[in-house]
C-alpha cells in the first residue's frame, strides 16, 4: 500500500487508497499481488513488446455502493481498463473475441436469461441508450461506478474450457496479448474487488517492463444485497440492461478470424 501511495498520481485514486489502506477492502492485495505476479513474470520471457493488453477472465457481479472509475486504474503502469457488458448484463462466451481483439461493437447480441416467466423477447433485451463502443474507464474518469467482485473460476469451468476449445479451433490470440483466468484451486467461492485486482496488477506491472490495458471477461449483473443501484444514473454512465439480461457475440466475429483477416 505504501508503494501504492508512492506512485498514485491520481488525486482522487490517491484519496480512496489512503482512506482505505487500513481498511479489509485490501485484505486480499497480497494474495493477488502474488497471483498476478506469477503470470506476469512468466509473460515476460515472451516475445511481447512493452505495451500489452492484459484479458482477466473470473465470474463477476457489482454490489450495493459506488466508487469513482478512476480508482480501477491508480498507477500509470495500467493506461486503461474495458468493460464490455452493459451494467445489470451477464455474458456468454465472450473470452476469446476480447483477447483477440476481434469483438466488436457491433457483434453484440442481447438475449434473455430467464427459461420461464419472462415475457420480454430477445430484441427488447438490448438497451435503448447503448454506446458504439465500450466502457473504458479511462474516459469515466472521476464518474461513479458499481463495485465490481470477481470470484475465481473453476479449472473444469465452461468458461475457461469454452476459451481453450475456441483458442484450438481458431488459433491463439497473438503476441502483445495476456489471457489471466483467475483460478484458485480450493478458493472458488472467495470474492474480491476487482479494484483489488487491477491494484495489485498496477503493482506487478510497476515492477515489471509492461504497460497494460487491462479487458475484464465477467458479468456484471446487480446483486446488490439491499436497494438495487440506480439505473437511471447507470444509463447515463454508460447503459444499464433490464433484469435478466445476457450479452453474446455473434457468429460473425468468428468469420473474420476464419478468414484470417488482419486487425485494423
Amino acid at each position: 500500500m505504501t508503494l501504492a501511495v508512492e506512485n498514485c498520481s491520481d488525486q482522487t485514486a490517491l484519496t480512496w487508497l489512503r482512506e482505505n489502506s487500513e481498511s479489509s477492502t485490501f485484505s486480499k492485495l497480497a494474495d493477488m499481488f502474488n497471483f498476478l505476479k506469477t503470470h506476469i513474470a512468466a509473460e515476460e520471457k515472451k516475445n511481447h513488446g512493452d505495451a500489452v493488453d492484459v484479458v482477466f477472465m473470473a465470474h463477476g457481479a457489482i454490489r450495493d455502493f459506488m466508487i469513482p472509475a478512476s480508482c480501477l486504474l491508480p498507477l500509470a503502469s495500467i493506461r486503461d481498463v474495458v468493460l464490455y457488458a452493459p451494467w445489470n448484463c451477464v455474458t456468454c462466451s465472450l473470452g476469446y473475441g476480447i483477447a483477440t481483439g476481434r469483438l466488436q461493437p457491433q457483434h453484440r447480441v442481447f438475449y434473455c436469461t430467464k427459461k420461464l416467466g419472462c415475457t420480454v423477447p430477445d430484441e427488447k433485451h438490448r438497451p435503448v441508450k447503448l454506446p458504439d463502443r465500450w466502457n473504458s474507464m479511462r474516459q469515466a474518469g472521476d464518474q461513479m461506478i458499481p463495485n465490481i467482485t470477481v470470484s475465481p473460476l473453476r479449472p473444469d469451468n465452461g468458461i475457461w474450457k469454452n476459451f481453450e476449445s475456441l483458442t484450438k479451433k481458431h488459433g491463439s490470440v497473438g503476441r502483445n496479448r495476456i489471457v489471466v483466468p483467475f483460478i484458485f484451486p480450493g478458493k472458488e467461492s472467495d470474492s474480491v474487488p476487482f479494484s483489488v485486482v487491477t491494484l495489485a496488477l498496477s503493482l506487478v506491472l510497476l515492477q515489471s517492463r509492461f504497460k497494460a490495458t487491462v479487458h475484464l471477461d465477467a458479468c456484471l449483473g446487480d446483486q446488490s444485497t439491499g436497494q438495487k443501484l440506480d439505473k437511471s444514473y447507470l444509463e447515463q454512465q454508460y447503459a444499464c440492461a433490464i433484469d435478466g439480461t445476457g450479452l453474446a457475440c455473434s457468429p460473425e466475429m468468428f468469420s473474420r478470424v476464419q478468414l484470417n483477416i488482419p486487425e485494423v
